[in-house]
């Protein structure tokens, strides 16, 4: 017997017809589910699906290439990032989902860097963290996303995405950790269902160690791999279009080499991505 993985249809990928995207960041819409949204504009399939993205971490003060400005937490500088920011990211969506189209919240949490996190040892500038790392202000945001999640559960026929955490950058994982803690505790008293998804540019960048730990949350919580088509050049020029303030060129590197890496796991002549479904 194949042990070849299978590509699903698009439309078979999130069978939910609401699809409500936890999106950590302003960017994070377009690195989780782009390629998703550009299949199914490709397949004649978008007017199928209603979309919410609800924004997490809306309060910023983070700007690609200002060094000593991402840590000034002053209002000032939040209003300047937080504006350009917020307008970067409707534009974007407005691309790929079309005007008007969408519905989109923010909840108005502090960024990591307002919260006076350090940076991670990495290519990217990002606050690596995991439960040891948490402080007060953390601790609170996670409790408080519970509730948040403990209700979104509730809805019938939707989807509802979260991050996977490559690289445990700690917003993200903040927003996975609670949504799994929920998933297992509610269990088919869920009305909603749970779905996870490799989050770029953090899995094409991603060591060996930090791999083997999403690996293992996988097998943990025995999620259901989902493999679809992706679009990977056409997300990295929308990133590069619209998002001014954030990308650099690992950006792009990292939604390549994820693409490229799990067109070889499923052995297919063009691009993948894949998200994880909760067993319900």
């Amino acid at each position: 017997m194949s042990t070849k993985m299978k590509i699903l249809p698009i439309e078979d990928v999130i069978p939910e017809t609401n699809i409500i995207v936890i999106s950590p960041h302003y960017d994070d819409f377009l690195f989780f589910l782009g390629g998703y949204v550009l299949e199914l504009k490709e397949r004649g399939l978008l007017h199928t699906k209603q979309f919410r993205i609800i924004n997490v971490f809306s309060r910023s003060n983070y700007l690609a290439h200002t060094g000593s400005g991402n840590f000034d937490a002053g209002l000032e500088r939040i209003k300047l990032a937080t504006g350009k920011r917020l307008l970067e990211d409707l534009n974007c969506i407005d691309e790929l989902l079309n005007p008007y189209n969408y519905g989109y919240e923010l909840l108005a949490e502090y960024e990591c860097f307002t919260r006076g996190k350090a940076l991670a040892s990495s290519e990217m500038e990002f606050p690596h963290g995991m439960f040891p790392d948490f402080d007060e202000r953390d601790q609170q945001i996670y409790d408080r996303m519970l509730e948040r999640i403990a209700q979104w559960a509730m809805l019938p026929d939707t989807a509802l995405v979260f991050p996977i955490a490559f690289k445990e950058h700690i917003d993200h994982f903040i927003v996975r950790e609670a949504a799994v803690r929920i998933a297992s505790g509610l269990g088919s008293e869920a009305r909603a269902a749970f779905y996870f998804q490799e989050d770029k540019p953090y899995g094409g960048i991603a060591t060996e160690e930090e791999e083997a730990r999403i690996d293992a949350f996988i097998l943990a919580h025995r999620l259901e791999r989902r493999g679809y088509r992706h679009h990977p050049e056409s997300v990295a020029d929308l990133a590069f279009k619209h998002y001014i303030s954030q990308v650099d060129e690992v950006y792009r590197i990292g939604v390549r080499n994820r693409a490229d890496a799990l067109s070889r796991m499923y052995e297919t002549a063009f691009p993948c991505d894949q998200l994880f479904r909760y067993p319900s």
